[in-house]
């Protein structure tokens, strides 16, 4: 043992005389250290071994994969770790500088047992790791071996520390009772694994998780390992690949289940059942918030407790700057006379902690503790509030499918109000999530930080933080303030986003009228009232950053101008700088203040919103025999990928063999224990939330149905029906009615009479007043057409089946039978094109028949049926209701209910209702109505001969063509290109949506600085930079004025006094100007971008309402309003704080690297490398965001546009009870939208935890190359400190630095999104010259070699068409569907592309008039009847142009003005949202009134009677004859009979005149079109 002193020390005497007994062992130091140096070196070469051998073996070891199924306790093992590390850390720490303190000689014991033991630990981690990676638990009785050694050999170190009489004071001995603690813990948990993994004792084994199975699934953070998860290293894969190449959602595959809608539907779902059952028993609504708590409380509280732990080490630093600042104090003067001396060979704790290098290793790892901490505590609510946010949708999805009719009808809810409910207050919520910690967190850190600075100043600190007393207040008065502002906006915000989804459905309507001007006003009024309330939030905003700002310098002014004088003691640099450090401190929990009040205040109003719309009334859940609709379980809102995972599952538990993300031997894969989530999935419990104060969900209103006898489908008896839910006053009354099996029941009546409203009452869909609707139970399936045709944004083959299984021979009879093959033969991708949002590429006809086409193709064993053929041609109609609904449902014994105005198929009826005023005034079948009413019977005989006469006669392949000409209008060359060169799998009429590649392009920067305008950036960023400079220079004061505290010795009181005022003085006026500039800095911020976001809003929306009617035709609505809503809220209230927030950061950079610079010079150097990593860790990052942002954007839009689409066809979904169908959809979109989100926001915390790291070198960095230069001399203790204090926050100026140019850039995406749609081609609105007012005088229309298209791709819709319409001329326009007759008219409307020729009205050429003008002086009344919201006034007039008595005029032509004088507000009633509150004829009526109104000398007429009864028809063809006899009247009828009274009948065909004549010259022709048509209808007639 003599050689020993190479590790004992020269002069040590340890092994002198060595002996095997108590004395040289246990009790000799050295030998000890000797001893736990070989355990640990055994360790490290046994370890590394067994790692060499199985990783190059790898027969000897049956798994490798990336991802692991931890070990039981394994993330306490990890935290172990990590604190072994640090005690070791420590304990090197330690004997270098016990070894420092012997003279002349150095004792290796002292450390190299520690450095051995930090090797080991992480050659262990590592070890461990490959244990859980291979799946070898066997491996771990080599640390198990491990674990027992270095208990013995720490426990022998504490005997012999306890028997030189050390105690806690020493800190060696302090180590040795850590890290025998630490080591007895990792003893423990392997212990545990090896009971549990290798001999399985009182443990279950649950296998491989179903996640793992998935092999797209990607999202690995579940299952890698603690310190992989909470770095987020298992990420790296995806950055990678996104720097490589684009990302695209594919690339992002599946996230696990835990993250599924279904699995968080079902949490919520089940944790507001228990709070229902709580507040029913109180009697009280259910608390959504504690619904919340319910289901996510738990894991919220572990981010609570990391918060804690993160703001906990924030206090450390600041602290430990007054203990650098000290020690460079003592080296740079000398240690004062008081000082403590230590003169033991042991280090004390308190001499330890003094030692400015350590200190500065302390700030290290306090701040990467704290960073670790902050960020996995941001990662956990960021990821829970997504969790929330999906929650809440597929609950407010799932209320919407039991939303009662009246609610939305009425106008009591709007569809954009509810759209809010699962956009925007999910959103709100989100964020308040994200936030909610600091409620807690802001008060106990501006505590905590008080109170150490009552410790470094005294009294002075705590007359200083006086001024938060009078500015807490303040700000919370603020908060208030913002939060009624916030409620302002938002319902300014909710009318805008209405209106403008208003004009974007009536968009071709209001263009016709002229009036987009209007409406496009009238939101341009509502944008300025919301920008209004959002300057006053934005003034208020400003107060609060100024009060958060101002605060900590204000409070830094009077502490330390006071501290003098109640202190009696001089401003000294560790005084100053440890307090200034706390101060600084302070800003970002108040700066954080308003946001987490306004963040609060969003949530608890939009929680408030969810628990009214939650209330809301529901349609009645009855018992009538039907399939019932009810609430959704978990397994209602599974996806695909949930189904797949299920499906797997399943494969798996019966023996069969699934792919594996870990490579392994099926044989050894335990079957997956599935007993809870079978469970769970089967579950039959039922939410019943929702219909408080009207009907229980889950309660009937009668009996269970009675068996009714088989020749009776429905039955209603007594029966009376109300649309308001409250309301007892019937809209249809009295009903006994029997719908009889197998039968056609026809029902006919005036319009308003009831008819939709009966096929309301008998599908569930109205409140039932008293009476009972009862089906078979043995023939109870619906399938329903209704009178507005609703289809998918699917493709045309899905619309049809619309989720029934195919079967190609039925497919192809009703596809025929609603001559619906010509569609399909012309569409790219034939039937499995996407037809667009709501059937927009679509005629009303088609869309007709397709709706038909599916209750036809539908195994429903009722099929109902809302007058489907007044959109049709009569030889289309007749060929539908004859090979369709006679041969496919009667001659089939299905039963049938149809509405209609087609009185000529009544002799086909069994039975026909007859209604009038909500009643049926007579029912059964012809012969018996004919005895019953025999004048009724006549009327209809005479108009059904009329219809006869002139029903138009055509081939099935002239059909055939009719329809190709009319669909080619909608597809463009490119498509029908496309259809031949691609399978037929992938066309689609509707664009995919616009998607930016590679970086924000410099010029969307450009336009949004001019959009703020070049002159106010200048003045923006001038004033930000006097900012920081006035701020900068106030902390060189600073370190000027306790520098002179500092060399205080022999001055007088006088001259200290002097000094004071001086230092006082200068510091006041410094910071005065930073405060003022401060509030100048917010507030031009606030008004140059707010009038930027107007500007830019206003250019969208003039460019949006300005583009030709075919953008519309290919851009779903809901794309176009995500525009006006998630990317204006981006540009009105983010990209701006953001852009403050960047500029601000860059110029702390700025200032950072100047103050650095000049203290230490050798930091430009250290900089330099730092923010080149910097960058291109930057840039690394941005490249993938910036994807993932623009697929989280692009995602977003399918939810909205499922969830409108939804909206829309509510009837049509319980009716055909495929509620399950939509709930799979909306699943999915919300799925896909999470996977870019979730990725996205993990992204986010791999950057932040990389660049707080990088941060955290700096401080280290800075304080070691501070210290190092005091030690030396060269630095006084006041640069020192000012270095320091600006190291620590230059690491969060870089993090936020970054932070914000992502956001910028993320962004920037919205500004790029609207600036597309902000230069969308438009219509040329200016003209040549403006004609006189009263222009057209006479009414003369000149058409002259005109050729027109709908857009320069598209096939020509008008060719070479010449003709004359004369003044005052009666002129009725025919042809078949698609010929060319509406485009004719719209070409008078300069709404297609006539490119070729002109036309001339009273011999002025239209493309020379302004098109506004043109517009409003010829009136229309359109095919496709729409109203707006609002009153009736506005819907007539809605300049406010004309006087009452004309409006009444109007409505007395149109037949309206008894419906509206009974109306209790007359011309001031309510117009509910799309007219809803009045029938389809109505509103085709209200149409005609606004025609008259418009007293121009034109009049349009384009099939505008299809929607109403024959009757009315007749009353209205006599008025338009007498009412506009002077008038040029140009008539579209699929009815000749509406045109045969004409002055001249004009023939189309394929965009051509084929004949033009009087009625009576073509009539003569015997080879005419005209005359063949009428000839043939008469025999058809016959």
């Amino acid at each position: 043992m003599a050689n020993m002193d190479w590790f004992c020390g020269v002069n040590s005497t340890d092994f002198d005389d060595f002996q095997w007994n108590r004395d040289n062992t246990v009790y000799n130091e050295c030998f000890v250290d000797l001893l736990n140096t070989c355990v640990h070196i055994f360790s490290l070469v046994m370890t590394s071994l067994v790692l060499l051998i199985l990783g190059c073996c790898t027969s000897l070891r049956l798994y490798s994969s990336r991802t692991i199924v931890p070990f039981p306790g394994h993330d306490v093992r990890w935290l172990v770790f990590f604190a072994q590390w640090i005690i070791l850390l420590a304990s090197i720490g330690e004997g270098v500088m016990a070894d420092s303190k012997t003279a002349g000689t150095t004792q290796p014991h002292l450390y190299l047992p520690a450095s051995a033991a930090f090797v080991a630990l992480l050659i262990a981690m590592v070890y461990y790791h490959h244990t859980e990676c291979w799946r070898l638990p066997n491996m771990s009785w080599l640390l198990l071996i491990y674990w027992i050694l270095t208990v013995f050999g720490e426990s022998l170190k504490l005997v012999n520390f306890i028997e030189q009489g050390l105690d806690v004071t020493v800190l060696r001995f302090d180590i040795a009772i850590l890290s025998l603690t630490m080591n007895a813990i990792f003893l423990i948990i392997e212990l545990n694994v090896i009971r549990t993994k290798v001999f399985g004792w009182c443990y279950t084994e649950l296998g491989i998780p179903r996640d793992l199975k998935n092999r797209d699934m990607h999202y690995y953070h579940r299952y890698v390992n603690l310190p992989s998860r909470i770095l987020f290293w298992w990420l790296n894969w995806l950055f990678t690949k996104g720097y490589k190449s684009h990302l695209e959602m594919a690339d992002l595959g599946d996230l696990s289940e835990e993250h599924s809608t279904s699995y968080h539907y079902e949490l919520l779902r089940e944790a507001y059942e228990k709070e229902k059952e709580r507040a029913d028993r109180k009697g009280q609504i259910p608390s959504v918030w504690w619904s919340f708590w319910r289901a996510y409380g738990r894991v919220l509280s572990l981010a609570g407790i990391l918060k804690f732990i993160g703001d906990t080490c924030s206090f450390i630093s600041p602290v430990a700057v007054g203990g650098v600042v000290a020690y460079a104090t003592e080296q740079y003067y000398g240690p004062a006379p008081d000082a403590p001396t230590y003169d033991g060979p042991y280090i004390t704790v308190e001499e330890y902690f003094k030692n400015g290098f350590v200190l500065v290793v302390v700030m290290f790892l306090a701040s990467a503790v704290r960073y670790t901490a902050l960020q996995n505590h941001y990662y956990i609510v960021i990821i829970e509030s997504i969790h929330i946010r999906t929650a809440i949708q597929s609950f407010v999805y799932e209320k919407s499918l039991h939303l009662s009719s009246w609610t939305m009808s009425s106008g009591e809810m709007t569809m954009g109000q509810i759209t809010n409910h699962m956009s925007t207050d999910p959103i709100n919520i989100l964020w308040f999530i994200q936030f909610v910690h600091y409620l807690w967190s802001i008060p106990y850190q501006l505590i905590v930080i008080l109170i150490l600075l009552y410790v470094e100043l005294g009294y002075a600190a705590l007359i200083g933080s006086s001024v938060f007393i009078i500015t807490t207040p303040i700000q919370f008065k603020i908060g208030a303030a913002m939060s009624k502002v916030q409620k302002t906006v938002l319902k300014y915000a909710d009318e805008r986003l209405k209106k403008s989804n208003e004009l974007l459905l009536g968009i071709k309507l209001l263009k016709l009228y002229g009036w987009e001007e209007r409406f496009c006003s009238a939101i341009e009024t509502v944008r300025a009232s919301e920008v209004g309330q959002m300057f006053k939030n934005g003034m208020y905003n400003v107060a609060t950053m100024f009060l958060v700002q101002s605060t900590p310098v204000i409070v830094t002014l009077i502490s330390f101008s006071l501290y003098s004088v109640v202190e009696k003691a001089p401003l000294t640099p560790e005084i100053a700088f440890s307090a200034l450090a706390l101060f600084n401190q302070m800003t970002i929990p108040l700066f954080l203040v308003p946001m987490v009040i306004g963040w609060t205040v969003n949530a608890m109003v939009s929680v408030k919103r969810l628990k009214t719309f939650f209330a809301a009334p529901e349609i009645e859940n009855r018992d009538d025999g039907r399939p019932p609709f009810i609430h959704g379980t978990r397994k209602d809102y599974m996806g695909d990928m949930d189904e797949a995972l299920l499906r797997d599952m399943e494969k798996t538990t019966n023996g069969e063999k699934a792919g594996q993300h870990i490579h392994m031997n099926d044989q050894d894969i335990p079957d997956v224990e599935v007993k809870d989530t079978t469970k769970l999935l089967s579950s039959a419990v039922q939410p019943s939330y929702g219909s408080y104060g009207t009907i229980e969900a889950e309660t009937v209103l009668h009996d269970p149905v009675q068996s009714l006898p088989q020749e009776v489908a429905i039955k209603i008896t007594n029966g009376n029906f109300a649309w308001d839910v409250d309301s007892m006053a019937p809209i249809v009354s009295d009903l006994d009615l029997e719908i009889p099996t197998g039968k056609l029941t026809m029902v006919v009546g005036l319009v308003g009479s009831g008819k939709s409203s009966l096929l309301s009452a008998i599908l569930g869909e109205m409140t039932t007043v008293s009476g009972s609707v009862l089906f078979n139970k043995d023939h109870n399936t619906v399938s329903y057409g209704a009178q507005k045709a609703w289809l998918q944004n699917a493709s045309l083959r899905d619309n049809i089946l619309f989720g029934e299984p195919y079967d190609q021979k039925r497919y192809k009879a009703v596809v025929k039978a609603c001559a619906l093959q010509p569609d399909i033969d012309i569409l790219p991708a034939g039937d499995k094109t996407e037809i667009g949002e709501k059937g927009i590429n679509l005629s009303g006809g088609q869309k007709q028949r397709v709706s038909v086409a599916r209750a036809i193709y539908s195994r429903a064993d009722i099929v109902i049926l809302d007058d489907p053929l007044s959109a049709l041609d009569v030889h289309v109609g007749r060929q539908l209701f004859n090979e369709g609904i006679m041969e496919l449902l009667i001659d089939k014994k299905r039963t049938t209910l149809l509405v209609t105005h087609q009185l000529q198929y009544l002799q086909y009826a069994d039975q026909v209702l007859v209604m009038d005023s909500g009643r049926i005034s007579l029912h059964g079948n012809l012969k018996e109505i004919a005895a019953e009413n025999p004048e009724m019977y006549e009327q209809w005989q005479e108009k059904i001969q009329l219809i006869s006469e002139s029903e138009e006669s055509e081939s099935e392949d002239d059909t055939v063509e009719k329809e190709r000409i009319k669909l080619k209008q909608q597809i463009s060359v490119h498509d029908l290109e496309d259809k031949k060169a691609q399978d037929k799998e992938g066309g689609k009429l509707i664009q995919r949506e616009e998607r930016e590649r590679g970086s924000v392009s410099w010029r969307m920067y450009w336009a949004y600085a001019k959009s703020v305008r070049i002159p106010s950036v200048i003045i923006i960023i001038t004033v930000a930079t006097l900012y920081m400079t006035a701020m900068t220079a106030t902390n060189f004061w600073l370190s000027m004025w306790s520098e002179a505290g500092a060399n205080y010795t022999n001055e007088t009181s006088e001259e200290i006094t002097a000094d004071l005022t001086y230092y006082v003085g200068g510091y006041a006026g410094l910071a005065g100007a930073g405060i003022l500039l401060t509030l100048i800095s917010g507030t031009v911020n606030v008004v140059f971008f707010l009038l930027a976001a107007k500007r830019i809003h206003t250019a969208l929306l003039r460019n949006i309402v300005h583009a030709p009617v075919r953008f519309f035709d290919t851009t779903p609505v809901g794309r176009i309003l995500n525009r006006f809503s998630n990317d204006t809220q981006i540009i009105d209230q983010r990209l701006w704080q953001t852009f403050h927030s960047l500029i601000r950061s860059t110029l702390q950079i700025v200032a950072a690297v100047v103050v650095n610079t000049i203290v230490v010079p050798i930091f430009i150097v250290i900089i330099i490398p730092i923010g080149i990593g910097y960058y291109f860790l930057q840039r690394f990052f941005i490249t993938t965001s910036r994807e993932l942002q623009r697929l989280d954007s692009i995602s977003k839009s399918p939810i909205f546009a499922h969830f409108s689409e939804s909206l829309g066809g509510l009837s049509t979904i319980r009716a055909y009870r495929t509620e399950r169908v939509f709930r799979k959809r909306i699943v999915d979109t919300v799925n896909t939208n999470n996977i870019a989100y979730i990725y996205l926001q993990t992204a986010n915390r791999w950057l932040g935890i990389r660049l707080d790291f990088v941060g955290t070198f700096i401080v280290l960095i800075a304080g070691a190359a501070c210290m190092a230069s005091s030690v030396l001399g060269a630095l006084t203790p006041s640069m020192v400190g000012l270095s320091l204090t600006y190291a620590l926050q230059m690491s969060g100026y870089l993090n936020w630095f970054v932070r914000h140019s992502a956001d910028a850039e993320m962004h920037m995406n919205a500004v790029e999104r609207v600036e597309y749609y902000s230069h969308v081609p438009t219509e040329q609105y200016e003209g040549v010259y403006t004609p006189p007012l009263n222009w057209p005088k006479d009414g003369d229309i000149q058409i002259d070699s005109i050729s027109a298209r709908y857009d320069t791709d598209l096939d020509d819709v008008l060719r070479d068409v010449t003709i004359r319409f004369k003044p005052g001329e009666k002129v009725g326009i025919c042809g078949r569907t698609g010929s060319g007759k509406s485009s004719l008219t719209l070409a008078l409307f300069r709404m297609l592309d006539t490119y070729k020729g002109r036309i001339l009205i009273d011999n002025m050429d239209i493309s020379h008039i302004p098109l506004i003008t043109l517009r409003s002086r010829i009136a229309i009344i359109p095919q496709d009847p729409v109203l707006f919201a609002g009153t009736i006034r506005f819907n007539l007039d809605p300049y406010d142009e004309k006087s009452e008595d004309e409006l009444w005029e109007a409505l007395e032509i149109a037949q309206l003005k008894p419906v509206v004088a009974e109306l209790d507000e007359k011309l001031d009633s309510p117009v509910s949202e799309g007219g809803e509150n009045f029938s389809v004829g109505q509103r085709q009526l209200f149409c005609l009134a606004r025609a008259f109104l418009r007293k121009t000398r034109i009049l349009v007429m384009d099939e505008a009677t299809a929607s109403i009864d024959m009757q009315t028809d007749a009353i209205l063809q006599k008025v338009v004859a007498t009412a506009f006899a002077d008038k040029t009247v140009l008539t579209i009828a699929h009815r000749v009979s509406t045109i045969v009274d004409s002055d001249s009948i004009l023939v189309l065909s394929e965009g051509r005149v084929v004949e033009y004549d009087t009625p009576e010259a073509l009539l003569a022709l015997e080879d005419g079109v005209f005359s063949s048509l009428v000839k043939g209808a008469k025999n058809a007639g016959n």
